[in-house]
């Protein structure tokens, strides 16, 4: 077996971050396109868990999506993924395959919400204040391709519709 030198790893690969560097990626997020920014901790997209601070801003529409891909070799990529509020507020939206809201979970920093979410569970989330930042996990590696799955019923980023869809998900109540 063979063993890393533990101080070239550390050296090499630990990233450290702190609520100080928040607000950079705040003003990253507000002056983006997507109005989303994020700031990978893990160290390539190779690794075996990927760790995120990720800050959406109200309006970002991120497409309902899920982590459970039928490859073109038949092989079949499953990866959960979790959420952790740190600042500002939000929802979780989990959807079923027809694409309608089953549970929508608070995301509130104040409370630092935490909340899994299953292979194969179509979500989204969006803002309900200026900005939402949470830290994400999700198993690597990140393939583009072979990451997520986009519901069929939702429009792209791009679309005019996604604007009015954001507002309605703003709205939408815990349950």
């Amino acid at each position: 077996m063979k063993l890393i030198d533990s101080k070239s790893a550390m050296s090499q690969f630990v990233v450290v971050k702190s609520d100080r560097d928040i607000p950079a990626i705040v003003e990253r997020a507000q002056s983006s396109e997507r109005k989303r920014a994020l700031q990978m901790l893990h160290t390539s997209y190779e690794a075996e868990l990927h760790t995120m601070v990720n800050v959406i801003c109200r309006g970002s529409y991120a497409v309902p999506h899920r982590h459970w891909i039928e490859n073109s070799d038949g092989t079949i990529t499953k990866k959960g993924e979790s959420f952790l509020a740190l600042e500002g507020e939000g929802r979780l939206l989990l959807l079923n395959d027809a694409g309608h809201i089953e549970r929508v979970i608070a995301l509130n920093g104040t409370e630092h919400t935490m909340a899994w979410i299953p292979a194969g569970v179509w979500h989204s989330i969006v803002s309900t204040s200026p900005y939402l930042v949470v830290f994400e996990n999700k198993t690597g590696p990140w393939k583009e391709n072979e990451d997520k799955l986009f519901h069929p019923a939702f429009p792209p980023e791009n679309d005019s519709n996604a604007e009015k869809i954001v507002r309605e998900w703003e709205m939408v109540p815990v349950s």
